[in-house]
């Protein structure tokens, strides 16, 4: 037993004074030192239990540091706290792939919506697009009817009012006729070659231009028109013929007069 603490403490001041050489890392003293280690390695080498003196001998090498236990717990609390550091770093990155992960997928997500969305607005603006199309082909079909109907409406007033224009008119002209016709057989004594008579017979007086003359035998001689006097019985269209007669004299006397 003896034996065994004497080598124990052999061991232990060996691993101290090692310990010693190489604390300063002088490089005279880490000779030394290298030396004082391929000494003792034989030792280690014929030692029954060559890992309980290996570690002996590193108890010894730590005796030469100040508070080597709690530096040896400081130690280790470093590495269990780098090894928690490191697994919080794996769980923080799968947490952050899964939120990742989580993120695209809502973004999918919104994306389709979006989408889907859109389609429906864009089904629905068509929709709209052509529903109003149709409102306004059906408004202007109805204003065209309406509008056909009023130009039907209108086209048979002008008719009606033509028809009541033209029967007053020819109303008119038959009375301007009966006028003529009873004025012409008071101047049946009138003498068409003479101008002053001439000028009578169209229903102007003395001083006029030709032109004027002419617009007066052109309303005159239109009432005698052959058209016009066809459907007369036969003593009045003689009379007709010879006023229309009469009338185209006295024109003559007055354009060989006025010219």
């Amino acid at each position: 037993m003896s034996e065994l603490i004497f080598t124990t403490a052999l061991v232990m001041f060996a691993g101290y004074l090692a310990g010693k050489l190489f604390k300063g890392f002088n490089p005279f003293l880490v000779a030394i030192g290298l030396l004082f280690l391929l000494f003792m390695y034989p030792v280690f080498m014929e030692s029954e239990n060559e890992y309980v003196t290996y570690a002996i001998f590193g108890f010894g090498v730590i005796l030469n540091f100040n508070q080597p236990v709690s530096r040896l717990r400081a130690w280790f609390a470093d590495l269990m706290n780098l090894i928690s550091l490191r697994r919080f770093s794996a769980s923080y990155a799968n947490d952050i792939g899964e939120q990742k992960e989580q993120v695209e997928a809502d973004l999918y997500r919104q994306k389709h919506e979006v989408e889907e969305e859109i389609r429906r607005q864009k089904r629905q603006a068509e929709q709209d697009i052509e529903r109003q199309r149709r409102e306004a082909e059906e408004a202007i079909r109805r204003e065209a009817e309406n509008l056909k109907r009023e130009q039907e409406r209108a086209r048979s007033n002008n008719s009606k009012s033509q028809n009541s224009q033209d029967n007053s008119r020819q109303e008119s002209n038959q009375n301007r006729q009966s006028q003529n016709q009873s004025k012409n057989t008071d101047s049946g004594h009138l003498n068409p070659q003479y101008f002053p008579d001439a000028c009578e017979v169209l229903g102007k007086g003395e001083g006029c231009i030709l032109k004027e003359y002419k617009v007066a035998y052109m309303q005159l001689i239109k009432l005698y028109h052959p058209d016009k006097i066809s459907c007369l019985s036969g003593s009045r269209k003689a009379q007709a013929e010879n006023e229309a007669k009469l009338i185209n004299a006295a024109w003559d006397t007055i354009k060989k007069k006025l010219k």
